[in-house]
């Protein structure tokens, strides 16, 4: 089967490669300049560099959310060509009336192309679509090392956010977290490796324990004086953090229960310490 990049930018690029070395034969290599287009085909090893949407039997559209359906509307693909983007929050129905049509969204950041293929193996790969799309993005993520699993098609945004949680905001986490400490004394390039190196060991024990099985601390305890004095000090100093605890707060109210590691009781209590506006909802 041929693959089309239109957009070979960083996923694109990643893919491309991916494919490549997959064993795909890399068709047109598409870019807004000719010399970018000449570029991400050498990176990619294969191609044939352009600045038309042309597609071939499988089309990858790596393009900008805004920009799916203008590309789609222009693109000339063979018949029956199997086309699909890689957004994570639209589905198929973005490339429409183009069918075959699918989504392919890789659980992984492409900063470096490179050294997202290099570590692509074992990446988690959203689908979406017609069956036939489906079959051909599964075979394709499968033969690239990813491990696809569906979504459904009207759910995208609700996906994507889950993912946005998973990943952009860990590192929003991480830099509240990293502003507490430095509030409490603590250097700011000490504060990014320790809570770095906890956010690591958290990681671990999800893939370990689960996520129920993987909390711990004063919610998971029940320890509404602990969490009460984190939510008072947060008033007092970093008023701008409290929403972000309190709700967080709530959700690892419900995973201590869903645990068993507190009851109602304590739960109440806990949620009662994160605030007022935590205890009415």
């Amino acid at each position: 089967m041929k693959v089309a990049v239109v957009g070979a930018g960083r996923v694109g690029r990643a893919l491309g490669v991916l494919a490549r070395r997959a064993g795909y034969a890399i068709g047109p290599v598409v870019c807004r300049s000719l010399a970018r287009a000449r570029e991400a085909a050498a990176f990619i090893g294969g191609g044939e560099p352009g600045t038309e949407p042309v597609g071939a039997e499988l089309t990858l559209l790596c393009v900008p959310d805004g920009e799916i359906a203008g590309v789609a509307a222009r693109l000339k693909a063979p018949e029956g060509a199997v086309v699909a983007h890689t957004c994570a929050s639209y589905g198929a129905d973005a490339l429409r009336p183009l069918r075959p049509a699918g989504a392919l969204h890789p659980l992984r950041s492409f900063a470096d192309p490179a050294r997202a293929a290099e570590g692509f193996a074992g990446t988690f790969c959203a689908v979406d679509g017609d069956a036939e799309a489906v079959a051909a993005l599964e075979a394709f993520a499968r033969a690239v090392g990813g491990r696809p699993f569906a979504v459904r098609t009207d759910r995208k945004a609700l996906y994507h956010a889950g993912a946005v949680f998973a990943s952009n905001y860990v590192v929003a986490a991480l830099a509240a977290g990293r502003r507490l400490l430095e509030a409490a004394g603590v250097s700011r390039e000490m504060a990014t490796e320790a809570l770095a190196a906890l956010a690591e060991g958290t990681v671990l024990n999800v893939k370990a324990a689960g996520v129920e099985g993987a909390l711990t601390g004063p919610v998971e305890r029940g320890d509404a004086e602990t969490v009460r004095r984190h939510a008072e000090a947060l008033a007092a100093d970093a008023p701008g953090l409290s929403g972000a605890y309190a709700a967080l707060g709530r959700v690892a109210v419900e995973l201590a229960l869903a645990k068993g590691s507190i009851g109602t009781d304590a739960a109440a209590r806990t949620a009662a310490a994160l605030g007022a506006e935590a205890a009415r909802r």
